[in-house]
């Protein structure tokens, strides 16, 4: 074998176990993502106990009600009525609901949320790709946009997102999103605050990578889509909601009934 071919093997090698690597460390290759620990959600610190559980739903004040199992999933979360609610939740209790949510289609578990005294908010944990076409019909996301996105995930997607957010009169008051991670890599804040929902469609026919990288004003459209979400769920309507002293404040109403699919 002469010199030149071996180093053109040495460098196929390399380049491969390169690529090896990065999917592993983005959690595609599952005995390689496991042995990384690019599978596993980051560790925040954050515990709770039933106590925790108990005290938090007592503080949402929501009553929660099982559909039919045959319920589309577009219609598988169903809210009604609207009574005042001005509380806060801790770390653990926060972590406590979003760990126990009673809705076939809610795509996170092994969640971890910590609230900072800076007003930062640090979230971790699996989204379950298969959960999120049923999730995306019930909050209205397009299933073109769904399918894109469910096809570059790996099938139990480890993330963690460090974020400084509020709202006022149930509108985007902050928002600045400072980290994003998949698996053990950093996702470039920017690219992800290229989405923007009006060209969803012409981002997914030309290829969304290319496509992103055209815009600004992009933290403004994320804001935008958000807020127009905000004014369709019932009953909800936060005068002020934010992070402030390891806590998640709240100040407005909130439904007081949940129907869901389980």
């Amino acid at each position: 074998m002469t010199k030149p071919v071996k180093v053109i093997i040495a460098l196929v090698v390399c380049l491969v176990l390169a690529a090896l690597i990065f999917f592993g460390l983005l959690g595609y290759v599952p005995g390689l993502s496991a042995l990384l620990g690019a599978n596993k959600p980051r560790d925040l610190g954050v515990t709770y106990t039933e106590a925790d559980f108990t005290a938090a739903r007592g503080k949402s004040q929501l009553e929660y009600v099982e559909l039919p199992a045959n319920t589309p999933a577009a219609e598988s979360v169903q809210r009604s009525g609207s009574r005042a609610v001005t509380t806060s939740w801790t770390s653990a209790e926060a972590t406590s609901l979003m760990n126990d949510r009673p809705w076939r289609y809610w795509p996170l578990k092994d969640t971890q949320l910590k609230i900072n005294d800076d007003g930062t908010a640090e979230l971790a944990g699996i989204v379950v790709r298969e959960k999120l076409k049923g999730y995306a019909a019930a909050i209205g996301v397009p299933q073109a946009v769904t399918d894109k996105i469910g096809g570059l995930l790996p099938a139990n997607a480890a993330f963690y997102v460090k974020a400084k957010t509020s709202l006022t009169e149930n509108k985007v008051s902050d928002f600045d999103v400072q980290s994003v991670y998949l698996g053990k890599i950093a996702i470039p804040v920017e690219t992800l605050l290229s989405f923007r929902p009006s060209f969803v469609e012409r981002a997914i026919a030309q290829g969304i990578t290319g496509e992103l990288a055209k815009y600004s004003g992009k933290k403004a459209a994320i804001v935008d889509f958000i807020n127009s979400r905000l004014s369709k769920i019932t009953g909800f309507y936060a005068k002020r909601a934010y992070f402030s002293d390891s806590q998640l404040h709240y100040d407005g109403t909130l439904s007081e009934k949940e129907s869901t699919v389980h």
